[in-house]
This record gives C-alpha cells, structure tokens and sequence, in this order.
C-alpha cells in the first residue's frame, strides 16, 4: 500500500542568474566581515601598507569583495608565521600543584 503524505511542497528550480549578483547591497553580514576586516587591517598592517579605503563608502558585493580580497591578500604578506607560538589542542599551560608560578602563589600548600 503506498502512502500518502498530506504536506508536500514543490521546490522551485534555482536561478542562477539571480543568485550571484555582484551589484546587489551589501547585507549586514558582509558589513559585519568588512568591520572585523577593517579592524584587523589597522591593528596588524603598518600605516604604510594599508589600503586607506573608508568602508562606509562600499556599497555593493562587488565593492566588497574587491576590498575584502585586498585586505586579506595584505595580511597574509604581513603575517609573521615563523613568530607565532602555538600550542597543541588541550595543553595548555596551567598553574598546577607542581608548577613553578603555582609554588609562588601559594598554591598547594596547606
């Protein structure tokens, strides 16, 4: 015996042509990126290498794409990757019974 469901809802095909639409606003997501981005461009870059573009002033995904490709391209050419210290997942340093800075903070003793 087939069965029957009572909700069904047909799926529209997808366009793809008014998918990607590089002239369409920029939604509060991308101006999200696009501060966080900017955030880390004058934090990490010196004020030479910056890129000097008010994001105030990017409109469309097009804009923002470009802008977002310049920063991230300038960071990892500015990145110090033979500086950075990273520890392995679950290890990190801590002030235990046996450690050095916990013995100078008393702790363990009773």
């Amino acid at each position: 015996m087939a069965q029957k469901y009572a909700l069904t809802k047909e799926v529209p095909k997808f366009d793809d042509q008014a998918a990607y639409n590089h002239d369409r606003p920029i939604s509060s997501l991308i101006r999200a990126q696009l501060l966080h981005l900017h955030t880390a461009e004058n934090l990490v870059l010196p004020r030479k290498a910056r890129t000097g573009i008010n994001i105030n002033h990017l409109l469309t995904e097009r804009q923002a794409s470009e802008y977002i490709q310049k920063v991230t391209s300038l960071l990892h050419q500015n990145g110090k990757a033979g500086n950075r210290k990273v520890r392995a997942a679950g290890y990190a340093k801590t002030a235990g019974k046996g450690s050095k800075r916990a013995r100078k903070a008393g702790v363990g003793r009773a």
